[in-house]
């Protein structure tokens, strides 16, 4: 277990892969509940901590642009792995899928995101994270 305040601030980032398309919910989201229209189910990579269900964060920024962030509130809706069971957090170290919800909507650049079956081993295209975070990644000069 590792809990948010003992990852370092420049990692407490959400990594966006890709959304998750008809045949992945199909197979894997039978836990998720129904999308509202600024909700997007989504493949999310390797966990940097313990997150619950409910967590807000503040900021979206591409991994290959971190100055270039859209303030929008982000939740944690809904988190599943093992087919079909819903979790209470998103675990450490895991790829999870996952229904963020977007306030006042989905961002362009989350919307853009490529749909896909399963998990891909890549680099995050989309980074979720509260202001701190966004402010180390512009200051150390590139991306995580």
């Amino acid at each position: 277990m590792r809990t948010e305040e003992d990852a370092p601030v420049e990692e407490r980032f959400l990594s966006v892969e890709c959304h998750a398309d008809g045949t992945a919910l199909t197979a894997f989201g039978q836990g998720l509940p129904r999308l509202a229209a600024n909700e997007a189910a989504v493949f999310l990579g390797y966990n940097y901590a313990d997150v619950p269900v409910g967590r807000r964060y503040t900021h979206c920024f591409r991994r290959a642009d971190a100055e270039v962030a859209e303030q929008v509130t982000t939740t944690v809706v809904a988190v599943t792995q093992q087919f079909g069971h819903a979790w209470d957090h998103i675990p450490h170290g895991w790829k999870t899928l996952a229904v963020l919800r977007f306030e006042p909507g989905i961002p362009t650049m989350v919307r853009d995101l490529p749909h896909s079956g399963l998990w891909f081993d890549h680099r995050a295209s989309v980074y979720i994270a509260d202001a701190s975070t966004w402010g180390a990644h512009v200051a150390g000069g590139s991306a995580y």
